[in-house]
């Protein structure tokens, strides 16, 4: 063997390596606790990394699905323009059937900045000064950042629930989300309640909790509207529990906890544990992967609306709140803007963080050519 094919082989050998270990570490980390939106920007390092070694080596397909993500690439220009006028299309519909708010205004302003995004480097050909090219260079860098992030936390929101769909609970708690002429159930809410009520016949849960407290506008607590929605539509008042006193998603959890700390679902006995993804497989590659994971005897499960899932499902693990997430769904047309919602305050939620990574990234290029054009 020539010393050419002997580094190629090692070089190939040393890219398996590190793409096989790359996404056994990540499906380690989904499989122990599915509920960080880390997870999925390892799962998607591990598949990239782990197509491009397929790839590489000849595996039948894998070329063509790496052609697929290098025309995304190159069509991304063109793609992002797509995408800025299907949010500005849905952002007035938003303001034409939702009620006037800088929230419900999201979709319509992602997609005029998207826009104005794509059509920035026509300012580049009228002769722009360099501080204001830096300075595009910098909104562009920073933009893909947030784009890679928003794609991970895409993906992830979607693979999340699929994930725990079928895990036994001992005790569902549907999220309040304000209530109409003071004292009506609306239909989002509606939704939650009736997925809250499919998921504890299910999963065989002990006690439903409908949480919500009163806001400035409502002449009854959340609360308490649904319980007497669920229980008009068939629930035990026996197994219905209200906290009434939280007005945002930390306080549902937190106060639903204290709750179940004094008054214990009913019977100790939890639903035969739902193996993990996976399970079929020889023991030995089980082992290696995390092993099936036993459900916590208290877990418990939150129910909201969709685009809420995986946000609810992170804040629980950050309160310590034995539960996972699940979604009812929501109205297509809403759905843009209430992700969108949901990704800023992710965003802000972690935002020292976000802001080093994205500076890192963002910063270097615009900062050297503006050192260039001083000497």
């Amino acid at each position: 063997m020539s010393a050419a094919a002997a580094v190629s082989v090692l070089l190939t050998v040393l890219s398996a390596l590190v793409s096989i270990g790359v996404l056994v570490v990540a499906i380690r980390r989904t499989r122990r606790e599915p509920r960080r939106l880390s997870n999925g920007f390892w799962l998607l390092a591990g598949s990239l990394l782990t197509l491009q070694l397929a790839a590489g080596i000849g595996v039948p397909g894998a070329g063509l699905l790496q052609g697929l993500l290098v025309l995304l690439v190159v069509g991304a220009p063109v793609l992002i323009d797509v995408v800025a006028v299907f949010l500005i299309i849905n952002g007035v519909i938003m303001l034409r059937r939702e009620r006037r708010s800088a929230a419900n205004a999201l979709s319509l302003l992602a997609g005029l900045a998207l826009l104005a995004l794509s059509l920035s480097p026509f300012v580049l050909l009228l002769g722009a000064p360099v501080w204001l090219i830096a300075a595009l260079l910098f909104a562009g860098l920073a933009a893909a950042y947030v784009g890679f992030v928003f794609v991970g936390f895409l993906l992830y929101s979607w693979l999340y629930p699929r994930l725990v769909r079928g895990r036994p609970a001992r005790w569902v708690v549907v999220l309040g989300s304000g209530l109409i002429d003071g004292d009506r159930v609306p239909p989002l809410l509606a939704g939650r309640i009736a997925a809250g009520q499919a998921a504890y016949t299910e999963r065989g849960a002990q006690l439903m909790i409908m949480s919500g407290g009163q806001g400035h506008d409502e002449t009854v607590p959340e609360a308490r509207a649904m319980a007497a929605w669920a229980t008009a539509q068939g629930a035990d008042p026996g197994r219905l529990a209200v906290e009434d006193r939280s007005r945002t998603t930390e306080e549902n959890l937190r106060f639903t906890a204290e709750l179940i700390a004094r008054t214990p679902p009913a019977g100790s006995e939890v639903a035969a544990a739902t193996r993990s993804p996976g399970a079929r497989i020889p023991h030995w590659l089980d082992r290696l992967l995390g092993g099936p994971v036993a459900p916590d005897p208290a877990e418990g499960l939150i129910v909201t609306s969709d685009y809420h899932v995986l946000r609810a499902a992170i804040l629980a693990r950050r309160l310590g709140v034995p539960a996972q997430a699940s979604g009812a769904r929501t109205a297509r047309y809403y759905w843009p803007s209430a992700m969108l919602r949901e990704f800023v305050a992710l965003l802000v939620g972690r935002r020292r963080l976000h802001l080093v990574l994205g500076g890192l990234l963002a910063l270097p290029l615009p900062l050297l050519l503006l050192l260039a054009q001083l000497r």
